[in-house]
């Protein structure tokens, strides 16, 4: 279809801005996006529609103009939901770089402008239109993969970068899966062909609109190099990014809107509005069975509940596992059950996700995460399984590790105490017990601290300290009576050897 044919619809109700003797350009496809510089996920002729998120100043309109320009796109489509109308300054920037640009009604969805562009294409003779077809049928993924498939002449598959096939046609070992995966996670540009350790070939490809974490995205796979017959299947490519995007962003509003009566059944829960009972229920609605085995998981991304909700929902679909996702106010948490055909079991849970979050942090160097994980437990107790992954989720981002998790066999450590205790007052204990000492030590250069921890560590045995330390066992004993003298307490007493411990575990 051309530009001229939206602008000429009165029911998208676009307004053309800049560019009107361009309007005779075709559209190749739809990218809706809100990056400032998109063009790693662009190849040109694409409409882009855009919220406008990125938006803060003329600077921001001029870069991201210029990244539109540059991939050549057909045009673009600002939408008015955020700013009530499209910035002036945008304007400018598009009418300088040539980008022809729209602005669409706040009463207009992107999706509108989607399924438009997209059902339009089925009138013209290319090879694509049968994916587009299928996809306004309401096939299912698999449905459009095995078109896609007969028309490329090769095999293809829709990946998570979690570590999963969601759809495919053909074998594709566990083995290049994991290798794949991590190239896509590293990848600065995409598409980007991969070679394997087995000398196979194959060409990664974005779907969506690069929005959502690049953990929590797709991408498509297709053996062989782009310059192998590219040129003739590259357009049904395209199309089959922009077809598996439209399906996951039906499956997406699915997922949202068969979660909201179990979130909120949670909340209710949690301040004691909801009974089990009633929370059961809802599990229930969410395709979720409360009689058997369940398991709480809790996420927290970097602080940021979006990224954290779609990386949860991303994990819990590749365990295969009836589970919900639902927002919280730290990140995401999903009940999961048994099911008839899964990959992990509720009891093989936390293997799987400790297996998955080594994959992303091996892969990721930018990503991090934490991840709580309840005990097995029933509907009757979901509460108490909630607020244990909530509980071990805390402790896990108080950990080094970049993608840490706990579960709820580590709450046995006395870190689990540590970790419910406010970090003023976790400050304040050490400081009473320590101050003394770390003072003693800055002004006389000496290592009363370290002799302590390290003689805490040996469990009060002379010889053993005295051996780590390097020092006569008389140097140690002298030592620790300074320790006793400054602070006033006695080693020889259990209990101070255990308030010393703790407050050397509570880091300054």
């Amino acid at each position: 279809m051309l530009l001229g044919d939206l602008l000429d619809d009165p029911r998208l109700g676009l307004s053309l801005l800049t560019g009107r003797d361009r309007l005779d350009r075709p559209v190749r496809g739809v990218y809706i996006t809100d990056l400032i510089d998109p063009r790693r996920y662009l190849q040109g002729g694409e409409l882009v529609l855009s919220g406008l998120v990125w938006h803060r100043d003329a600077s921001d309109s001029e870069s991201f103009a210029a990244a539109l320009a540059e991939s050549g796109v057909a045009g673009l489509v600002a939408g008015t939901a955020r700013l009530g109308k499209t910035p002036p300054d945008l304007v400018d920037a598009c009418a300088r770089h040539g980008v022809l640009l729209f602005e669409v009604p706040v009463t207009v969805s992107f999706n509108t402008l989607f399924e438009r562009v997209l059902g339009a294409v089925r009138d013209e003779p290319a090879p694509r239109r049968d994916l587009v077809a299928d996809v306004a049928a309401g096939a299912d993924l698999t449905k459009v993969l095995a078109a896609a498939a007969a028309e490329l002449g090769t095999d293809c598959w829709v990946c998570s970068a979690v570590g999963s096939v969601v759809a495919g046609r053909g074998e594709l070992p566990v083995e290049v899966l994991r290798a794949l995966v991590r190239e896509f996670l590293r990848a600065e540009r995409l598409p980007r062909t991969v070679s394997t350790g087995a000398g196979e070939s194959y060409v990664l490809r974005p779907i969506g609109s690069g929005t959502e974490s690049r953990p929590a995205r797709w991408f498509l796979v297709l053996p062989g190099r782009p310059e192998e017959g590219e040129q003739e299947r590259g357009s049904v490519c395209d199309e089959l990014a922009t077809a598996v995007a439209l399906l996951r962003t039906r499956l997406e509003e699915g997922r949202r809107a068969a979660s909201r009566p179990f979130g909120a059944a949670v909340r209710g829960l949690l301040d004691g509005s909801v009974d089990s009972r009633e929370a059961a229920a809802r599990l229930r609605e969410a395709g979720v069975p409360p009689e058997g085995s369940l398991r709480v998981v809790s996420l927290d991304s970097c602080g940021a509940a979006a990224t954290s909700v779609e990386l949860m929902r991303e994990i819990a679909a590749a365990t295969g596992l009836p589970a919900v996702t639902v927002e919280t106010d730290a990140g995401a948490l999903a009940v999961f059950a048994a099911g008839e055909r899964s990959g992990a079991e509720p009891d093989e849970l936390a293997d799987w996700l400790r297996r998955t979050l080594t994959d992303l942090e091996c892969a990721a160097e930018w990503f991090s995460v934490s991840v709580g994980v309840s005990d097995l437990g029933h509907a009757g107790g979901l509460r108490g399984l909630v607020e244990e992954a909530d509980y071990t989720r805390r402790l896990a981002r108080r950990r080094v590790q970049r993608c840490g998790m706990v579960t709820a066999e580590d709450l046995v450590s006395h870190q689990v105490l540590l970790s419910a205790v406010p970090d003023e007052l976790r400050q304040s204990y050490r400081q009473r017990l320590l101050a003394g000492l770390l003072d003693y030590d800055r002004s006389h250069h000496s290592e009363l601290v370290h002799t302590l921890r390290t003689f805490l560590e040996c469990s009060g045995s002379w010889a053993r300290c005295a051996e780590r330390l390097h020092v006569h066992v008389n140097t140690l004993r002298y030592r620790i009576r300074r320790v006793e003298e400054i602070t006033g307490r006695d080693l020889g007493d259990f209990s101070t050897r255990v308030d010393f411990y703790l407050a050397l575990q509570t880091n300054t």
